[in-house]
């Protein structure tokens, strides 16, 4: 088929479907999408909430448990334990099919009775992670807290998307064996680091952006196979640790002065314009080891998909809000080790199955929740292979003529994901406000959910911010015990005794913020998961009204560079974008 330009039905903005998607879509049986990339990954979004969490009852066992709903969501939930277990069965639920109501309504209906996991952790379970409870999508772990959508991990708290590391604290989107980090962001294969960006491969370093195989460098940005550097000049061992040490970066008040100086230096050289590692035929921003990869973002082992982000090894899948280790796989939040999944909720090992939340190991199932090991299943009732089809291509008729029509008047017929207006999750707690953040007002106005109160005390602090020590080797022992503020929110937030121990190995003072707003910090200073076209910032001889000087000849000399890309970068953004070519020029 030739490309196509239509318009979104639910922003009117026009979006392109090429030929190739045409081809994707007609190989696992779904029609076009009718909402533009941005609209259909913000509704996904909407029905994810990675980090928000309650204390509320089992449903089941009636202990007190850590769930991601919210007490007063109307849900039934059970403890992991609870829900794996052989206490109840899914099919119990069961409910026909009726041809006088949209499908969303009907689906809703069942995903409304029944119960549905706390957390998406494996904690607990034969095999699974150990001391792991305060997790979200989560699996193959010990010792961690409050780590969110993470697998083969130890020892880390604080950190969201964070695969195969160790002694991570305020981490995000970071893998490849990375041990003792705190406050990256994409730091691969780093050891022993604070406050290092976009970079690999480095020890014993601070505040680095941009850095690859480096040691003991401090405030600085774009080197290669450097020791002893600070702000970008060359020191030797002696004159480099004098400087170090008069920073004081164990005490808040040093963090804080070299935040402000490192801060000014983040615009005064060129910036690539993706970071690809061993990627070809590829689109997006920090992409390793894919090829064929269109508008991904964050992912390792990943090929033929596209608008995919925050995934380990998918292949030949489409609108992913992460999954790993699956085929053929469209508009999912998770559909981890599954084959032709469609428009799947937290739901693994999976094949050939539709519209689905919480449903593990199960094929040919559609329209269903809660189910294990299930096969033929339609709204959780049992049907036998014959009677599977016939209804299958009755339901997919009744969805495209009585489709579902939201409170903005978009109607959502087969090959839509879930209406956003419909989730179980406020706007406010699920993470389409890290992506798209909308105020209360702006939420309400557009039809989507809010939740009136998140779990959170605020006023019940039993020490103040200004009684913490500045440095973390006054540290007391029983701040364990205390209750602090943050000095942004007023969320009141505890030390755990990991945390501290943590803080005083690596001589880290203790945070002033509670994670949220470290969190906040972190995905805001990281590039937005979306691409815009633009030139080269290069102007031959120097960026002029960026006050910048090449350092080398590039190969179109004193002219412009003539090159064009899609970047992450958005044109209005400060800093100065470079094609690889320029960007090898200046920096490797």
């Amino acid at each position: 088929m030739k490309q196509e330009i239509r318009n979104c039905q639910n922003c009117k903005q026009a979006f392109t479907i090429e030929p190739d998607d045409f081809a994707f879509y007609e190989k696992i049986q779904v029609p076009p999408p009718t909402f533009c990339p941005q609209c259909r990954k913000q509704r996904r979004l909407a029905w994810r909430n990675d980090i928000n969490l309650y204390s509320r009852p089992c449903d089941l066992c009636k202990k007190s448990i850590i769930s991601i709903y919210s007490p007063d969501s109307g849900l039934t939930v059970y403890c992991v334990k609870c829900w794996w277990s052989d206490k109840w069965d899914a099919k119990d639920y069961a409910q026909d099919y009726d041809f006088s109501k949209p499908f969303f309504v009907q689906f809703q209906e069942l995903q409304r009775r029944v119960p549905i996991l706390a957390l998406a952790n494996d904690n607990g379970v034969t095999g699974g992670s150990v001391n792991c409870e305060y997790t979200q999508d989560f699996t193959r772990a010990k010792n961690c807290y409050m780590v969110f959508l993470a697998w083969k991990l130890e020892d880390s708290m604080y950190s969201h998307y964070i695969i195969d590391c160790r002694g991570l604290v305020d981490c995000l989107s970071s893998w490849g064996g990375s041990d003792s980090v705190y406050e990256g962001i994409l730091a691969d294969q780093c050891y022993r680091c604070r406050y290092v960006y976009y970079s690999t491969a480095l020890s014993e370093s601070a505040f680095c952006l941009d850095c690859r195989d480096c040691s003991d460098c401090f405030m600085c940005t774009g080197l290669r196979h450097k020791q002893y550097c600070f702000k970008n000049q060359q020191y030797t061992k002696e004159e480099y640790q004098k400087i170090l040490k008069e920073y004081r970066l164990d005490t808040y008040s040093g963090v804080e002065r070299a935040k402000k100086e490192f801060g000014e230096m983040l615009y005064l050289k060129p910036r690539k314009f993706a970071n690809f590692r061993n990627c070809a035929n590829s689109t997006g921003d920090f992409l390793a080891n894919c090829k064929n990869i269109r508008d991904g973002f964050v992912l390792q082992r990943v090929e033929d998909c596209r608008w995919v982000e925050s995934s380990d090894a998918p292949k030949d899948s489409y609108d992913l809000s992460t999954g790993g280790e699956l085929e053929q796989c469209y508009e999912g939040i998770t559909p981890d080790h599954s084959y032709q999944s469609r428009f799947a909720i937290f739901s693994w090992e999976d094949r050939d199955v539709s519209y689905i939340d919480g449903v593990h190991s199960s094929t040919d199932v559609f329209g269903c929740c809660g189910l294990k090991k299930s096969q033929y299943c339609i709204l959780n009732k049992q049907y036998s292979k014959e009677e599977y089809g016939i209804m299958l291509k009755k339901i997919r008729e009744h969805m495209d003529q009585m489709p579902y029509v939201d409170r903005n008047g978009v109607a959502y017929r087969f090959g839509e994901f879930f209406p956003a207006e419909l989730s179980y999750f406020g706007y406010n707690e699920s993470m389409a406000q890290d992506h798209f953040p909308l105020t209360e007002q702006e939420a309400r106005k557009r039809n989507f959910n809010w939740r009136e109160k998140l779990q959170m005390t605020v006023g019940k602090e039993t020490m103040r911010i200004d009684e913490v020590p500045d440095g973390i080797t006054d540290v007391k022992d029983s701040i364990t015990n205390e209750i602090l503020a943050c000095i942004e929110c007023r969320r009141n937030y505890r030390i755990v005794p990991q945390e501290l121990e943590f803080y005083r190995r690596m001589n880290i003072p203790i945070p002033r913020r509670c994670f949220y707003c470290r969190h906040r910090a972190r995905t805001n200073f990281r590039n937005p998961f979306r691409l815009w076209q633009r030139k080269c910032d290069c102007q031959g001889v120097a960026v002029k009204e960026k006050n910048y000087q090449n350092i080398a000849d590039h190969f179109h000399g004193v002219k412009p560079c003539p090159n064009e890309f899609q970047t992450s970068y958005a044109p209005d953004r400060p800093e100065i974008v470079y094609c690889e070519a320029c960007y090898n020029a200046e920096v490797a």
